[in-house]
């Protein structure tokens, strides 16, 4: 039976850095890895031993689906599946039989590569319009470079948040394949709900809840929650305020969201302006692969199993599938990331609006580096993250600053996607939109309209440096003639070779894999286009292999086509002259 939620929440009030640990923490989340082969096609599945646990369950389903197909149990800590097929992926739960301990894995054997992302609907403050024009056209390139079409709306912070998804519930609505939205600076943050998910009294009420963007079916109402008991104005909630009522998910969200916003963060030396020029550059060096990594995590747990919620199984279930269980370890994570690059870090304890307990303060910050990319937190308060100096955005503060943050322990996140390529906005809003028959434990607060992502949603965990030096050349009805510089990452496998009609839209695939550094274009309308190009790899993870895409270099023409060839005219064909 689960554990009265006010019971089990009160006693975190009180709970400091010297929790005592009944039982490790680890033990609450199977560490599941794979291996794979092609031939004949096999995922071979391996975990840690959980203390006390005889016997696993397993399971297995599509991407997908929303319910699992048994496999069967075992009481070794490994699993062959015969059962499966090449240049695809499956996903994976085991369970402890009797226990609540389980683990996710998203498993591929060359899964093919994902070229093209959707729109995301990018949403500027306008204080960063003219004081980073450099740096969002170089996020714009990214993001095209990475498969995405973009929309830009240039917003003022005083605009509210209705009016705000009202630009982007107009674009949901015209434009193909929308699927994410960046808020880049103070876009107008909506609150929501009567609830406090870290059980402080005086912390009920409206929390921020930017998963408002995300609904594009469900109009959100502001009419019955009468509540007035938070210590902070900004948390009260009253009829008719322009907070909003719901506490959790009314709907399922259509749309990945995440913000990138730097206000009120006074304990830095950078302004604002220059704290998102800091950011960007970092996430822009990240995407070129040109930042040195160590594929390792890092947990600073000082909560421990807590009655068995055991808020540090976030980081012991999903980081395994993503830097291998070998490469998880236990240390202060301030002090670690100051020192060392680490991909992944988990930290929780006791906390206030600006301070963790047993991980640090945001003062401790400030002139810090903090040299991880996806850094997840736990404690109370700070998951309340629109106010002054807050810790959950002061890692994305740093000198050298963590690229994402979120709040996870109430509720749960599942990030394990990521481990085959996924971008952490995916993780995000499949965390949002919680569903009990596929993820357990969920986590008190569970679909709450708090689960929010702070940075950059496109991020993904595995990046190949670009080619270069792309050039296009053209002659009267010859097509194009497309040369570049190969990546300098020898693994790669060889290009794709795309084009659009505008310079941010939908980029098309006009090649297959090509191993070599020039492709003719020779069939199409003529026109103006942006061509892009892209490398890819057979990436090897602690999840499988999947072709892995690098971002895109651009160059364009004014092509003219030779005429289409007929089926059949073996003398076009010939003379190398392409019919599609």
């Amino acid at each position: 039976m689960k554990p009265n939620l006010y019971s089990a929440l009160t006693l975190l009030c009180t709970l400091t850095a010297g929790t005592v640990k009944a039982q490790a923490t680890s033990d609450y989340g199977i560490q599941l890895q794979a291996a794979v082969q092609t031939a004949p096609p096999k995922v071979s599945l391996n975990w840690k031993k959980i203390t006390g646990s005889s016997s696993y369950n397993l399971f297995r389903k599509t991407k997908a689906a929303i319910s699992w197909t048994t496999l069967g149990s075992t009481a070794d800590t490994f699993y062959t599946d015969l059962a499966v097929t090449g240049d695809t992926a499956y996903e994976y739960k085991v369970a402890s039989t009797g226990g609540s301990s389980a683990g996710y894995l998203f498993a591929g054997i060359n899964n093919p590569a994902l070229h093209s992302k959707g729109t995301l609907i990018l949403v500027v403050d306008t204080l960063f319009r003219d004081s980073c024009t450099a740096e969002l056209t170089g996020l714009m390139q990214d993001l095209s470079a990475d498969g995405w079409a973009l929309q830009r709306h240039d917003v003022a912070r005083s605009l509210s948040d209705v009016a705000v998804k009202g630009l982007i519930k107009a674009d949901y609505t015209a434009l193909p394949d929308v699927k994410a939205v960046l808020l880049i600076g103070h876009v107008a943050v909506p609150y929501s709900g009567d609830f406090n998910p870290d059980a402080h009294p005086d912390h009920q009420g409206a929390w921020p809840a930017d998963v408002f963007y995300g609904d594009m079916d469900v109009s959100w109402t502001d009419a019955t929650v009468n509540s007035t008991v938070a210590a902070r104005a900004q948390n009260k909630n009253i009829p008719g305020d322009g907070k909003w009522d719901h506490s959790g998910m009314p709907s399922a969200a259509e749309l990945q969201v995440s913000r990138i916003d730097f206000a009120n963060m006074p304990a830095f030396t950078p302004s604002e302006v220059g704290l998102m020029k800091r950011y960007l550059a970092k996430a822009h060096l990240y995407k070129m692969d040109s930042l040195y990594i160590s594929r390792k995590a890092v947990v600073d747990d000082n909560f421990g199993a807590f009655g068995g919620e055991a808020f540090a199984a976030n980081a012991w279930r999903n980081f395994p599938p993503m830097v291998g269980r070998d490469n998880v370890l236990e240390a202060d994570l301030i002090t670690t990331l100051n020192d060392s690059a680490y991909q992944w870090a988990y930290g929780c304890g006791g906390g206030s609006y600006s301070s963790c307990g047993g991980v640090g303060s945001t003062a401790d910050l400030n002139g810090k580096n903090q040299k991880g990319i996806f850094t997840i937190l736990f404690g109370s308060y700070f998951g309340d993250w629109d106010c002054p100096n807050n810790f959950l955005r002061a890692f994305l503060c740093a000198d050298e600053p963590a690229l994402t943050a979120c709040w996870a322990g109430r509720p749960n996140w599942y990030l394990h996607h990521m481990g085959l390529g996924e971008n952490i906005g995916y993780s995000t809003i499949m965390t949002q939109n919680y569903n009990p028959t596929v993820y357990t434990p969920a986590g008190y607060t569970a679909t709450g309209v708090h689960v929010a992502l702070m940075g950059d949603l496109s991020l993904r965990n595995d990046y190949i440096k670009p080619a270069t030096n792309l050039s296009v050349t053209t002659g009267v009805k010859a097509g194009a003639t497309l040369h570049w510089t190969a990546s300098p990452d020898p693994a790669v496998t060889g290009y794709y070779i795309y084009r659009s009609t505008s310079r941010f839209g939908t980029y098309k695939r006009v090649s297959g894999l090509t191993a070599t550094t020039t492709f003719i274009d020779a069939a199409g309308t003529d026109g103006f286009y942006y061509y892009m190009v892209r490398p890819t790899k057979l990436q090897q993870t602690p999840s499988g292999t999947y072709y892995n895409l690098g971002l895109g270099i651009t160059d364009t023409a004014t092509v003219s086509f030779p005429p289409p060839v007929a089926i059949g005219d073996t003398r076009r064909a010939a003379a190398g002259i392409l019919c599609f």
